[in-house]
């Protein structure tokens, strides 16, 4: 089952990251939408993915976090990226919960790599519970 769950964040990972060049902007068309993503922004288009990958977390041994800690600090940090694009396309600003918010998931993430046995699993918990609280808020913002 866990090796089910590793086949699948590599096939997620590798869409997420296809069609573009590292660190390379997607382009935008008149209407603000992303290219590949008609009428949905990137922010919400990567939602299921890391949701899915929040869930599989759940499951893992302090082991298999471990070795899969590179590809949570990557999904996530371009989960927080894309939310923060869509923000700046409908012309909105982090209020100050926002911005706590992801300041507590920075945190988490430079200190998670640090981490072994019960307190990574417990901080992994308590780091995957923000980021769901941060997509929960995203997708009310975007529905505005």
């Amino acid at each position: 089952m866990h090796r089910n769950h590793a086949v699948a964040l590599v096939v997620v990972l590798a869409l997420v990251g296809c069609g573009r060049k590292p660190g390379a902007p997607a382009a935008a068309d008149s209407t603000g939408a992303m290219a590949g993503m008609p009428m949905q922004m990137a922010g919400m288009e990567l939602m299921p993915v890391m949701r899915a990958h929040l869930d599989s977390l759940d499951a893992l041994t302090p082991e298999e976090i471990q070795a899969r800690m590179t590809a949570h600090q990557d999904l996530a940090a371009r989960m927080m990226d894309a939310m923060g694009a869509d923000m700046r396309g409908m012309g909105m600003a982090p209020d100050s919960a926002w911005a706590a918010l992801g300041d507590s998931l920075r945190q988490d993430l430079a200190a998670l790599p640090g981490l072994t046995g019960g307190a990574l699993t417990d901080r992994v918990r308590a780091h995957a519970a923000r980021m769901r609280r941060m997509l929960a808020m995203h997708e009310a913002m975007m529905r505005m």
